[in-house]
Formats: structure tokens, C-alpha cells, sequence
């Protein structure tokens, strides 16, 4: 019985040392794993992450027709759910391979779609993710939606393992050269903005230009224009299209007698100033007869009565010619075709601008990529939270949409934040001494004043330091080397210029606003980006088309502006841009699967449901090969030890030991 326990002990010591062994080593895997991570992300040559994400959809699937069928059957509300806004002509697949050309360095990429695959995806590809709708919208009651600037809305919350800043590419923008992340954003320009053209008119005959310009204009005194920004805000709406209304009846039915008057008065003004003490008298009857309305016996009243009458009239005449110049400058420029969603868009976008800051010009931006920052997107959607909820419930594309690439650039370059005298203080305080010496006071007046400073305006600065209220109590000695030896200004401290209110005011006034984020932006963007409106005229596409072969720029968008109703030409621009696109980039990427084979699967749910049955399948296999080799293991085990212990009874009877009976049977 020693000898079975003795055997007995050496077989599980063995098996424990076996699985401590394996244990060791999977433990030292992992922490030799963890520390390349650790010395990667130490490493001072490493640049952060920046990730693209696309969204697409197929306009030709079935079950998205269907969908957007019944929705547009359901509502009434006008959208744009036009065909080209959906069609796909494999845009994305060459946009990939652009990407995979002239940015390699983009570390993964999202495509942001409602559900659906495209067939020649490399799902296997550990550098590309689908991501659907529910994963991203902040309120899945939305969902289906068919409008691009409700998901673009929600982009920013794809949370599972997407960079702080991802670069957003449209299906229909490639790169034709190399792209580089300095490209976007540097840390010492900030963001690079790409901006196009002025925003359109908000009324046929209104520039953006005419709102809130100080006159009062009744063709920018509509909705779409904000009432004119304020400037016609002396009367009520019904009061002010009364006076318009009047004084267009007025100047109507006066017009060739206003004339007549102006030139009149012009001729006795001239008069007036060649002999006015000589010729008073006659110059003071002629008025009268031509203000016989007018009983004041004063010449001189009189006098000022026309010349006031003739400065009203004339700004009223310069009133309607700048208008009349402004009716012959556009109507010539309308179209007959309606404002699509996007222009409308544009616009409400821009009047969510102006309420928040300010009346302004603002341009559109280009057809270009955009490097999004999620804690700017993030904390935009809270500025405009009410904006973009209406945006995210559109199901289809609609005029009060939120745009989302001019709202993101113009956010940037909008926001501002007000600084305290004490943060002015130290930008000026370069050497920290808490101090302003001489120099930086010199280096102060210089942002405050035009240049050159002279001698009037350093002395007066100085009086205004010398009567600022004493701070002694702060106990800071004056740095050496702080004043010149003609210097009769004390310490300057911060806590002095705080308690001084007039120079306290003028730095606040001058130095308080301060932008939040640094940008640059880039007018001359066609440079940089090639834009072009496909049209279902081959010789157009034909041409743009080689203009972009010629020119190659960092960015293309070809924008889809085909006539649904000519099919045969639209099947015939198809190929062109196919073929185009084979010029650029013949050669498959890693994004795409082999030519001969497709995805089985076209929808995520489909996919998600053969990946959770495959699962199951390996689950259940696993657990009976487990369960199989866990019986052979025992069966094995217990023919050892019956052979181990038959063996010992065999020994034991030759010596003559005592034993148990051996069964009967028994080997």
C-alpha cells in the first residue's frame, strides 16, 4: 500500500508541474505582450492616431427602395430623396484604394452604413469596420432615415475604438496625390480650412452682404433672411410692408416731378452759393415759388426746408438705384430650378450662425475630406443642441438640416472664450517675474496702439501706471535688470494692474476675446481640390473628367447630378467614370476581396446571425471534444492505475505478502 501511495503522489506532482508550467508560461506571454505596448506607446517617435470613416449606401438594394418608398409615401413634409443622392457607382471601392495609395498612414477605417455590406468588402481585413446606424445615433426611434446629414450628425459617437480625430470622407471624394495629416491639422496652424464660395442669396434679390447692414431692405426683409437682420425693427412686420407698399405708390406717381424738383434745386443751390448775401431776396422768392406749399415767411427756413427736402430725396433716389441695381445684378443670375435641400440647408445653417455670432460672411466649404475632433463635435452638438435634434429626426433631407462640414469649420472658427486680467498679465509677463518690466510694458503698447508710439503716448501709458492705486502690500521686489535707468515707473505687479479700473478696462476691451482653437484658413483651395457636377451629357463628363487627369490635385469630388429620365446616357456616363477611375487606380487594395469571390452575406443583421450560430456550432463541438477527451483521459487514467495496481499485487503474492482476493474476471 506504501508503494501505491508513493506511485499515486508522483503522478499528480507531475501533473501539477505540467500545468504550472503552462501556466508560467501564458503568464509570461501576456508581460512581454504588455510590455511592447507599454514601449510603444513611450516611444517619442510615435504620432497619434488618426482613423477615416466613411458613410455609404447601395441605392440600388431592394430593400432600401422599399423603405424609402413607404416613407415617402407616409409624409408630406417636402425632402430631397432624389435618386443620385443614393446611386452607387463604386465610389467607395476606389476611394479605399486612394487611401490605401496616398494615405497609408490612416490607421483604420469605419464605414458608417445602415446595415448593409458591399459585396467586394474584406471583412477579414483588420484595418476596416462596419459600423450601422443603431451603433451611432443618439435616438435609434429615428432610424431608418435616409439623410446623410442625420448620420453625419451622429458620426462622433462611434465609440468602439475610434480615434479622438478621424478624417470624414463623403463615398464620392478620392485622393489623386499624396495626403498627408499636416494636410488637416498641425499643432502649431491648428486646423486647415477649406473654404469655397460665398453663401448664396437668402432672397433672390438679397445678398447676405445687404442683412443687418444698417438699411432697412425690402427684398432682405423676409424669413429666409432674417428680417433684414434687425435693420427694419422700428415697425412691425404689417407696418413695415404698409410703408414699403406707400412708398413705392409715392415715388411711383412722383417720380418725373421728383426729377424735375431735384434739378431745380440743384440750379438755386448753385445760385444760392455764388451771391447769397447779393441775391437773397430773389433767391428767397424763387424758393417761395416753388415751395408754395411752404407759408413760412424766413427766407433762410425756407432755404433749409428745400435743402433738407432735397438731401431726403436724394438718398431716396440712391435707395432705389442701389435696389434697381441690385434687381438688373441678379435676376439675370435665377434659376428656374427650385433650391434643392442642400442650398436650403446651407442657409438655415448659416442663420443658426447669426443668432449665436453675429452677422457675417461666411463661405461654404469645399468638397474635401474634413478632420472632425469628436470633443469639438461633441460639445457643437450642445451649442446647438436643438438644431441638431431636428437634424437627426429628418428622415430624408430636408431645408432646416444642420450642414454638417460648414457648422463644424465655422464652429471652429467661431468659438471664443473671454480671458481674465490676470491671463493678459502673463502673456505679457515673458520672463514670469509676476512683473511687467519696461520692455514687456514697451512690447504692450505696441498692441495697443497704432505705430509708430510716440513720445505722448509711452508718457501717458506711464502716468496712468504712476496714479494706478499703490499695491505695496504684494512685497515684490523690482527684478534686476527690469527698468531702464530713465524709468521712474515702480513695481508693476498683477495685482496692481487689477485693482487700476481704466487700465483694467482697456486690456479687457483689447485683449478679452480670445479664439478657442487655432485655425488657418485656405481661400485659393482650387489648388487643392478638384470639384465636378457629373451631368448626363457624355461630352461634359468626358471633359471634366480629363481635366482632372490633367491637374491632379490632393482631393476629387464628382458630384452625381444625373437626369434620372435619360437612363441610356446614364448607363454611358457609368462606364466613362469607371474606366476613369480604373486609370487612377488599376490595382485591387486590401480592402477588397479577391475578384472571384464575393460576400455571402450583404447585411450586418444576416452576418451578426450566422456569426452567433457559427458560435454556437464551435461552442457545442468544443464542449464534445472536450467531453470525449476528458473520458478518454479518465479511461486511460484508470487502465494505468488497474495496471499499476495489478502489477503490485502480482508482486506482493511472489514474496509471499498478503493481498486482497482477486476478483473474478480481473486482469
Amino acid at each position: 500500500m506504501v508503494v501505491i501511495f508513493h506511485m499515486r503522489k508522483y503522478f499528480f506532482l507531475k501533473c501539477f508541474s505540467t500545468i504550472f508550467i503552462v501556466l508560467s508560461l501564458i503568464l509570461i506571454y501576456h508581460i512581454l505582450k504588455y510590455l511592447h505596448y507599454v514601449a510603444q506607446r513611450t516611444n517619442c517617435k510615435t504620432e497619434e492616431k488618426i482613423d477615416a470613416v466613411y458613410t455609404w449606401v447601395n441605392g440600388s438594394d431592394p430593400v432600401f427602395l422599399r423603405k424609402l418608398n413607404e416613407y415617402m409615401r407616409s409624409t408630406n413634409t417636402s425632402c430631397d430623396s432624389s435618386k443620385q443622392r443614393f446611386d452607387d457607382k463604386y465610389e467607395l471601392k476606389f476611394s479605399l484604394r486612394s487611401l490605401e495609395k496616398f494615405a497609408p498612414w490612416i490607421n483604420h477605417v469605419y464605414i458608417v452604413t445602415n446595415g448593409q455590406i458591399p459585396y467586394w468588402l474584406n471583412l477579414d481585413y483588420d484595418k476596416v469596420s462596419i459600423i450601422t446606424h443603431e451603433e451611432i445615433f443618439k435616438d435609434v426611434a429615428n432610424l431608418p432615415t435616409f439623410s446623410s446629414p442625420a448620420i453625419e450628425s451622429n458620426l462622433h459617437r462611434t465609440t468602439v475604438g475610434l480615434s479622438q480625430k478621424f478624417i470624414y470622407f463623403n463615398d464620392d471624394v478620392f485622393l489623386a496625390s499624396s495626403v498627408y495629416p499636416e494636410d488637416f491639422y498641425t499643432p502649431g496652424r491648428g486646423f486647415l480650412v477649406y473654404l469655397a464660395w460665398p453663401l448664396s442669396n437668402c432672397a433672390p434679390n438679397c445678398l447676405w452682404l445687404y442683412v443687418n447692414d444698417g438699411q432697412c431692405d425690402r427684398d432682405c426683409y423676409t424669413p429666409e433672411c432674417q428680417m433684414d437682420g434687425g435693420d427694419c425693427t422700428e415697425e412691425t412686420p404689417e407696418e413695415q410692408k404698409l410703408l414699403f407698399d406707400t412708398t413705392d405708390k409715392f415715388i411711383d406717381e412722383n417720380k418725373t416731378r421728383s426729377i424735375a424738383f431735384d434739378e431745380t434745386v440743384e440750379k438755386v443751390q448753385t445760385n444760392l452759393y455764388r451771391s447769397f448775401l447779393g441775391k437773397l431776396n430773389n433767391s428767397n422768392a424763387f424758393i417761395n415759388q416753388l415751395t408754395s406749399n411752404n407759408t413760412d415767411d424766413s427766407g433762410i427756413k425756407n432755404i433749409s426746408y428745400i435743402v433738407n427736402n432735397h438731401n431726403d430725396r436724394l438718398m431716396r433716389s440712391n435707395k432705389l438705384r442701389r435696389q434697381s441695381m441690385r434687381k438688373w445684378r441678379f435676376e439675370g443670375r435665377r434659376s428656374s430650378r427650385d433650391i434643392d435641400a442642400y442650398s436650403a440647408s446651407l442657409q438655415h445653417s448659416n442663420r443658426a450662425f447669426n443668432s449665436k455670432y453675429g452677422y457675417r460672411i461666411r463661405k461654404v466649404p469645399s468638397h474635401a475630406p474634413i478632420l472632425v475632433d469628436r470633443a469639438i463635435m461633441a460639445e457643437m452638438m450642445g451649442k446647438f443642441a436643438e438644431e441638431f435634434a431636428v437634424t437627426e429626426g429628418n428622415r430624408a433631407r430636408m431645408a432646416n438640416d444642420m450642414q454638417f462640414s460648414f457648422a463644424y469649420y465655422h464652429f471652429v472658427m467661431s468659438e471664443w472664450r473671454n480671458r481674465t486680467v490676470e491671463e493678459i498679465f502673463d502673456e505679457f509677463d515673458t520672463d514670469s517675474s509676476d512683473t511687467w518690466s519696461d520692455r514687456e510694458i514697451r512690447t504692450l503698447l505696441t498692441q495697443l496702439y497704432d505705430l509708430p508710439l510716440s513720445y505722448s503716448i509711452v508718457d501717458n501709458f506711464e502716468n496712468a501706471l504712476l496714479n494706478c492705486p499703490n499695491a505695496d502690500s504684494d512685497d515684490i521686489p523690482v527684478p534686476l535688470y527690469e527698468r531702464y535707468a530713465d524709468s521712474k515707473l515702480p513695481v508693476i505687479s498683477k495685482r496692481r494692474i487689477k485693482e487700476c479700473r481704466y487700465l483694467r478696462d482697456l486690456l479687457l476691451e483689447k485683449f478679452q476675446k480670445v479664439l478657442v482653437y487655432k485655425f488657418e484658413v485656405l481661400y485659393n483651395t482650387e489648388q487643392f481640390v478638384s470639384f465636378a457636377m457629373l451631368n448626363s451629357n457624355i461630352s461634359d463628363v468626358v471633359g471634366n473628367l480629363d481635366e482632372i487627369r490633367r491637374l491632379r490635385r490632393k482631393f476629387v469630388c464628382l458630384n452625381d447630378n444625373l437626369d434620372e429620365s435619360k437612363e441610356s446616357e446614364n448607363e454611358l456616363v457609368k462606364a466613362v467614370l469607371y474606366d476613369f477611375y480604373l486609370s487612377f487606380f488599376p490595382k485591387p487594395s486590401a480592402f477588397e476581396l479577391p475578384q472571384e469571390l464575393r460576400n455571402k452575406f450583404l447585411y450586418v443583421d444576416e452576418l451578426n446571425e450566422w456569426k452567433y450560430a457559427r458560435s454556437l456550432a464551435r461552442m457545442c463541438l468544443c464542449g464534445v471534444i472536450a467531453s470525449l477527451i476528458l473520458f478518454a483521459t479518465i479511461n486511460a487514467l484508470m487502465r494505468v492505475c488497474c495496471l499499476i495496481v495489478g502489477k503490485i499485487r502480482d508482486g506482493a503474492e511472489a514474496v509471499g505478502l498478503p493481498t486482497c482476493k482477486r476478483p473474478v474476471g480481473a486482469g
